[in-house]
C-alpha cells in the first residue's frame, strides 16, 4: 500500500511568488527617518535608502545583527545596537561610514530610540540599581559620559525639543505577542517635568496599549505621536503636550504599525514587510505612503546553507533490527549510518516537509517515519538505503501522530496521535480500513512504550485509566480486538519488554517506598520525605505453569530443570560456540564431504499468551529498587538506565545490566553516561548514545551486547561527526512557518483558537514569508501571526540564526564604577548574605578590603583611563586572577589580586544586591519582626531559595514574599502549602527551663503574611499570587499582574531549535471558569511605584506591604500558648 510523494492526494503545496533575490524585495524593520533619509533593518543590517524609495544601500554588514538604528538631528551620525563584541551593545558610527564606536558594555537587550538636542544616545538598557526592570540611559559619544534619566520602568522614551519633559512608556509586554492585550502590563505613557523635583503623571488614561512617544513641533503648538491599538489595531495617534486634542493619523485594520520613527512631522512606520510614510499634518488619517524600496546586494541568507553540526538538533535516534546502523533524525532530516567505513545514507532530499521521528523495518531495509510531505504529519515508508521515492502509508490525520512502532512481522504498524488516540495500520491492506482506532487515552493522552510480542500479535502498551494518571499496563489482542489490563492504578508502570521466546513481558513499576534522607518531620528546613529509587522490575508469566527464571533452586526442582528464558551461563562462557553446534557430534559426521547441509528449519512457533490469570502470575526481579528506565532484554539478560538521583539539572545515567539466572548475580554496570540505549532484535549489538558534553554533540556507539564495553571502544563508534546538511533557506522558512502554524492549531489550549479564523490567518500573512530575507525577520512575522491569536505564553524565539564569531566574553568585578580624572571610582559594591563567601561579589570577598569611593587606576599594569571602559581589559578573564592598582580613600596605592566574574553571573551580583537592599530594608523597618523572602521565578534554583529564606525566617511575626518581576515555572503548589501548614498543637520540654513551645505542624508559619506583585507578575508567580488570595493566606499588595494563566509544556520546538510557544492547557477556577489569562490578578491593596520616586530608591509597594503587617500584627500578636496545670492522677482514699 501506499502512495509515493508526488503522487500525495493530501500535498498542500506551499504558495509560491517570485523570490526575494529576483524582486529585490526585503523584508523591511525598525525604520529610522530623519530628514529625506530613511535606515532600516534587513537581512540582519542597517540600510539606507531616501523618502522616494528605490535601491537601499547597505551600511553594516557585520555577520552578527545590527539593529534599532537612529539617527541624530543633524543627520551626521547613527546609533544602533549591534553584536560587534559580544550579545548586543550600543554603537554609533558616522553615517557616511566608518568603524563603530562602542557605547555601552552590559551584554544584555538594549534598545536605541534617538539622539537628545545635545547629541546624546538615547537608549533603554538593565537598571544599574539591579531591580529587574529597563533604564533609560543618555550616553554622549564623545566623552562616553552616561546620566541615567530620572525614571523607573521605562520601556522607551523621547525628551521635549527644549530637553525639559521627557515622554516615555511604562511597561508593555517584553517578550509575548497578544494584539488587543489588556493585562496588567498594558502600555502607558508617562510624562515627567524634568526642570522641577515633581513626580511622573500619566500622559493619557488608561484602556489601550500606548507606546513609542514622539514629539514634534505642529502648527498647533508642541504634540506627541505615538502607537496605540485604542481601535483595535497599532496606529499611529498623537496627543497635545498636556494630553488633550487625541488625534489619529493612520488607519490600518488588521495590520498592526510595528516600529515608528519621526523627523519633524512625518513618522516612518513598519507595516507588514513594508515602510510608510505618514504626514502628521494630513487632514485626515491614512495609510499613508508606502516607500517602495529595493534591496541591492547578495542576499547571501538565501543562498544552499550547510548545516556543519547537525548533531546540535537531533531529535530522535533508532537501532535496525539487525544491528548494523543507526537512524538519526536532524534538523528535520532522517539518515541511516553504521560504523567504520559504511556509507551513510540520507532518506528524505525534499524541500516539501521534514520527518521527526523513525523505526526500522523488522527486515532493516525500510525505514517508517513521522513526516509531513503531505502538510500534515503521516507515516511514509523510505528506503534505508536511500534510494527511491518515499510512500505515504497513513492518511487522514485529524490530530499530529506522535509515536510508532512497526510489528516484528512487518504486517502492523501501532501508532498514536495527540489527541491520545492508538492506531493499528495493516501494511497488507489498503484503503480506508488499513488503519483502524484501537485504544484512546481520554484522560492524558499519554499512551506510551509501544511494545510488540515476539509473534506480533499482542501489543503492550501503558495507559493512565484513571484520575490518579498513573500509567497502567495494557496488552492488546489482534485476534480478537480486545485490551487486557494487567496492572491496577495504584503504581506507575513503565519500560516494556518481552523475552524473544514468547513466555515472559518484564516490566518496571514504581512501587517501592523507602524514605531518603531523614524518616521523620524534625530538622531544619524539613520539606517533607523525599521518596528516591522508587522502581522495580517486575515479570508476568504469560502461559500458567512457567518457572520464574530467578527463581531460586530447591528440592522440588530438578536438577535438569532450565528455563527457556533463563540464561546458559555455559555458553556465556563459551562467546565462541556456535548455537547450533551439538556437543556430543562426531568430528567426522560434521566433516563429511557427501553430507548435504540441513535445510533451514523455520522458526519455533511462540507460545500462545493466556489471558486467563495472566495479571495474577507476576514476579518481582530480585534487584534492588533504582531509578530504572528503557528496559530491554534478549532472555539471557535483562538491560536497563539506573539514574543516581543528585542535585544535578543533568540527567546523567547508566546503563546496566542483569544475567537472568538463579545464581543471585548482581547487576554490572555497562557504561555511564548513557543518555539512551537500545538492543537488536536478534539481541546482538548495542545502541549506545552517551551524554555529550555541553555544546557538544553526544557520541553513538554499536557494540556487541555484552556486559563490558569492548577495549577498543573508537572503533565502534558511528562515524556522524562529519554529516553535514544541505538546505534551502527559503524553502526551510517556508516550511517553519507552516510547521509553526500547525503547531497553534494542534497544541494551543482552545480548539476554536479564541473565535479567529486560523486558515484565513494562516493566508494573511503567509505570502510575506517570500519577503523575509533571514530567519529573525521569519521570526518577526511568526510573531505578527502568533499575535492574532490574543494570548500570553506566545514568544518566539528565532533560533538558527546567523551569529557573530565568538568574541572573548565580558568579565565584571561586581560594582559599580564610575570615571573619574584618577581613574575608575568604585561607587557601590553588590551585596548579599555574608555567611555565604561563595556567593559574594569579587571586590566583597573577605581580606580585600575594598570599599566605596576606592580608585582603580590599572588593571593587569595597563592604565584604566587609556581603555573606553574597565570592561575592555577584562574581556575574556572571568575566572582568572587580575592584578588590581588601587588608589584608596585614604589616598594609599595599593595591588590587590581580584577573580573577575562572567557578565552574567555580575547580572546576577547586581539582581541579588536589590534583592538583599529589600530583606534589610524589611528588617530595619520592623526591628526584626517581619521576614521576606524574594522569589524571581518558580523553578528549581527557586524553591532552593525559599527553602534558604523562609525556614530562615519562620519564627518571624510577619512575612513578605515577593513576587514581583517573578517569571513563572511551576512549583507555586509547593509553597503555598508550607504556607497553609498551621500549629495545631505544642510541645513543651521541660529543660531547658522557659524555653519556648514549639508547634505541630512543624515549622509552620503562625504569624501575618502578604504577598507583593505586579506587573511583570508572570505565569505560575500569577498562579501563586492568585491561590494565595483563594485560600485567605493574606492580601496582595501591588499593581494587576500581567495575565499569563494558561499553561504549557514547551514541547513544541521547531527542527532548527527555534521557539513557537503555545499556550496549553487552561487554568479554571473550580466552577469552571478561566483563570488570570489576559486580565492577571488584581491585588486587594492596589499600590504603585512611581517612576521618580522608584529611581530614587523609594519602593512604596515594599513600604505598604510593612504598613500592612505591622496593622495585622498589633490586631492579632502571635503568642506561644504557656503550659498550664500539669496533670495530677486521681488518688482513691
Amino acid at each position: 500500500m501506499g502512495s509515493a510523494l508526488s503522487a500525495s492526494p493530501a500535498a498542500a503545496p506551499i504558495p509560491r511568488i517570485p523570490s526575494t533575490a529576483s524582486t529585490g524585495l526585503g523584508f523591511y524593520r525598525q525604520p529610522a527617518l530623519q530628514g529625506d533619509q530613511i535606515y532600516l533593518v534587513a537581512e540582519g543590517d542597517i540600510w539606507r535608502t531616501d523618502t522616494n524609495g528605490g535601491r537601499a544601500e547597505r551600511v553594516t554588514t557585520h555577520p552578527g545583527a545590527e539593529s534599532f538604528p537612529a539617527v541624530s538631528a543633524d543627520g551626521q551620525w547613527l546609533a544602533f545596537v549591534a553584536q560587534y563584541d559580544g550579545p548586543g551593545d550600543v554603537y554609533v558610527m558616522p553615517v557616511t561610514g566608518g568603524v563603530p564606536k562602542r557605547l555601552s558594555w552590559e551584554a544584555s537587550p538594549q534598545r536605541v530610540w534617538g539622539f537628545t538636542a545635545q547629541g546624546e544616545v538615547l537608549y533603554t538598557g538593565p537598571s544599574q540599581t539591579g531591580q529587574p526592570i529597563t533604564q533609560l540611559y543618555a550616553v554622549n559619544p564623545n566623552t562616553l559620559k552616561r546620566r541615567a534619566l530620572p525614571v523607573g520602568q521605562a520601556s522607551d522614551g523621547a525628551l521635549s525639543a527644549d530637553g525639559k519633559r521627557l515622554y516615555f512608556t511604562r511597561n508593555g509586554l517584553r517578550g509575548d505577542n497578544a494584539r488587543q492585550y489588556r493585562g496588567g502590563a498594558m502600555a502607558k505613557l508617562w510624562t515627567l517635568d524634568l526642570s522641577s523635583t515633581a513626580e511622573a503623571t500619566p500622559l493619557l488614561a488608561p484602556g489601550a496599549n500606548d507606546s513609542r512617544p514622539m514629539p514634534y513641533r505642529s502648527a498647533a503648538g508642541e504634540r506627541v505621536a505615538f502607537l496605540s491599538d485604542r481601535d483595535g489595531t497599532v496606529n499611529v495617534w498623537s496627543v497635545a503636550a498636556d494630553g488633550r486634542d487625541l488625534r489619529q493619523h493612520s488607519r490600518f485594520k488588521g495590520w498592526d504599525v510595528r516600529h515608528a520613527s519621526i523627523s519633524g512631522a512625518r513618522v516612518s512606520i513598519a507595516v507588514g514587510a513594508d515602510i510608510y510614510l505618514l504626514d502628521l499634518e494630513a487632514p485626515a488619517a491614512s495609510e499613508g505612503q508606502r516607500v517602495a524600496i529595493r534591496l541591492g546586494g547578495d542576499f547571501d541568507h538565501q543562498r544552499t546553507r550547510w548545516i556543519k553540526k547537525p548533531q546540535e538538533f537531533l531529535t530522535d535516534t533508532a537501532l535496525a533490527p539487525n544491528g548494523e546502523r543507526v537512524l538519526l533524525a536532524s534538523r528535520g532530516q532522517l539518515a541511516t549510518q553504521g560504523i567504520a567505513a559504511l556509507r551513510r545514507a540520507e532518506l528524505n532530499q525534499s524541500e516539501q516537509g521534514r520527518c521527526r521521528k523513525g523505526e526500522f523495518s523488522a527486515d532493516s531495509k525500510t525505514v517508517f517515519a513521522l513526516c509531513d510531505f503531505s502538510g500534515e504529519r503521516e507515516i511514509w515508508r523510505l528506503a534505508a538505503n536511500g534510494l527511491g521515492a518515499p510512500q505515504q502509508i497513513t492518511f487522514g490525520a485529524k490530530s499530529p501522530r506522535t509515536q510508532l512502532q512497526p510489528s516484528l512481522d512487518g504486517r502492523y504498524i501501532a501508532h498514536t496521535d495527540k489527541e491520545g488516540q492508538l492506531f493499528l495500520t495493516d501494511l497488507k491492506a489498503s484503503g480506508p480500513t488499513a488503519t483502524r482506532l484501537i485504544g484512546h487515552d481520554r484522560l492524558t493522552a499519554d499512551i506510551s512504550h509501544l511494545t510488540w510480542s515476539p509473534d506480533s500479535l499482542a501489543l503492550a502498551f501503558t495507559q493512565p485509566l484513571t484520575a490518579g494518571q498513573r500509567a497502567q499496563l495494557r496488552l492488546y489482542s489482534i485476534a480478537d480486538g480486545k485490551t487486557h489490563t494487567l496492572t491496577t492504578d495504584r503504581y506507575d508502570t513503565d519500560a516494556i519488554t518481552f523475552t524473544p521466546d514468547g513466555r515472559w513481558l518484564y516490566f518496571a513499576s514504581q512501587r517501592n517506598f523507602a524514605v531518603t534522607g531523614r524518616a521523620n518531620p524534625w530538622g531544619d528546613r524539613n520539606m517533607g520525605p523525599f521518596f528516591d529509587k522508587r522502581t522495580k522490575l517486575y515479570a508476568l508469566a504469560l502461559q500458567p505453569d512457567q518457572r520464574f527464571p530467578f527463581a531460586p533452586k530447591d528440592e522440588l526442582t530438578p536438577a535438569s530443570d532450565k528455563s527457556d528464558s533463563g540464561a546458559d551461563t555455559k555458553a556465556e562462557a563459551k562467546p565462541d560456540a556456535k548455537p547450533d553446534a551439538k556437543p556430543d557430534a562426531k568430528p567426522e559426521a560434521s566433516t563429511a564431504s557427501t553430507a548435504k547441509p540441513d535445510a533451514p528449519k523455520p522458526p519455533a512457533k511462540k507460545p500462545a499468551i493466556v489471558w486467563a490469570g495472566l495479571s495474577d502470575r507476576i514476579y518481582e526481579v530480585p534487584l534492588p529498587a533504582g531509578n530504572y528506565d528503557a528496559l530491554r532484554t534478549d532472555g539471557k539478560r535483562l538491560w536497563f538506565l539506573d539514574t543516581e538521583a543528585n542535585a544535578s539539572t543533568e540527567r546523567k545515567p547508566s546503563l546496566k545490566t542483569l544475567s537472568i539466572d538463579n545464581l543471585g548475580g548482581n547487576p554490572e554496570t555497562v557504561s555511564a553516561d548513557v543518555r539512551s540505549f537500545d538492543l537488536s532484535a536478534d539481541g546482538k549489538k548495542l545502541m549506545l548514545v552517551r551524554v555529550p558534553a555541553a555544546g557538544a554533540a553526544p557520541d553513538i556507539f554499536l557494540v556487541e551486547a555484552a556486559p563490558k564495553l569492548p577495549t577498543e571502544l573508537p572503533k565502534f563508534q558511528v562515524k556522524w561527526s562529519d554529516w553535514q546538511i544541505a538546505t534551502d533557506p527559503k524553502a526551510e522558512w517556508r516550511y517553519l512557518f507552516a510547521d509553526g502554524w500547525r503547531m497553534h492549531r494542534d497544541h494551543f489550549y482552545d480548539k476554536a483558537m479564541h473565535g479567529v479564523d486560523w486558515q484565513a490567518a494562516r493566508a494573511k500573512y503567509e505570502p510575506l514569508v517570500e519577503r523575509v530575507t533571514d530567519r529573525a525577520e521569519l521570526a518577526e512575522l511568526m510573531a505578527q501571526m502568533v499575535g492574532e491569536l490574543s494570548a500570553l505564553h506566545s514568544q518566539i524565539g528565532a533560533g538558527d540564526v546567523r551569529v557573530a564569531p565568538e568574541e572573548p566574553g565580558l568579565a565584571g568585578l561586581g560594582a559599580r564604577l564610575e570615571r573619574t580624572e584618577r581613574g575608575w571610582k568604585i561607587e557601590h559594591i553588590y551585596r548579599s548574605d555574608p555567611e555565604l563567601p561563595s556567593d559574594v561579589s569579587p571586590l566583597a570577598q573577605s581580606g580585600l578590603n575594598f570599599k566605596p569611593g576606592d580608585v582603580i587606576t590599572t588593571i593587569n599594569g595597563r592604565k584604566v583611563l587609556d581603555a573606553a571602559h574597565p570592561s575592555d581589559l577584562l574581556r575574556g578573564q572571568a575566572g582568572k586572577q587580575v592584578l588590581l592598582q588601587v588608589l584608596t580613600t585614604e589616598g594609599k596605592e595599593q595591588q590587590r589580586i581580584v577573580t573577575p566574574v562572567a557578565q552574567r553571573r555580575e547580572q546576577q551580583l547586581r539582581y541579588g544586591d536589590w534583592r538583599y537592599s529589600r530583606a534589610r530594608a524589611v528588617d530595619a523597618a520592623s526591628q526584626g519582626r517581619i521576614g521576606y523572602v524574594h522569589l524571581r521565578a518558580m523553578g528549581r534554583d527557586d524553591i532552593a531559595d525559599f527553602a534558604r529564606e523562609f525556614y530562615a525566617q519562620s519564627d518571624r511575626e510577619g512575612l513578605i514574599i515577593d513576587v514581583r518581576f517573578n517569571n513563572g515555572g511551576n512549583i507555586d503548589s509547593w509553597i503555598l502549602e508550607k504556607l497553609l501548614r498551621r500549629g495545631w498543637a505544642f510541645w513543651q520540654t521541660r529543660s531547658p527551663e522557659g524555653s519556648p513551645a514549639y508547634s505541630n505542624m512543624q515549622h509552620a508559619f503562625r504569624g501575618q503574611l502578604v504577598v507583593l506583585a505586579n506587573e511583570e507578575t508572570y505565569s505560575d508567580g500569577e498562579t501563586f499570587a492568585e491561590g494565595f488570595k483563594r485560600l485567605g493566606l493574606g492580601p496582595v499588595i501591588g499593581k494587576t499582574t500581567s495575565g499569563a494563566g494558561v499553561w504549557l509544556s514547551d514541547q513544541n520546538r521547531l527542527i532548527d531549535n527555534g521557539i513557537m510557544r503555545a499556550a496549553e492547557t487552561a487554568q479554571m477556577d473550580p466552577e469552571g471558569r478561566i483563570l488570570i489569562e489576559g486580565v492577571g490578578v488584581k491585588p486587594d491593596v492596589e499600590i504603585d511605584n512611581l517612576p521618580r520616586a522608584t529611581f530614587s530608591g523609594g519602593d512604596a509597594q515594599l513600604d505598604e506591604a510593612i504598613a500592612q503587617l505591622k496593622k495585622a500584627m498589633a490586631a492579632k500578636p502571635v503568642v506561644l500558648p504557656k503550659l498550664g496545670d500539669y496533670p495530677r492522677p486521681i488518688r482513691l482514699k
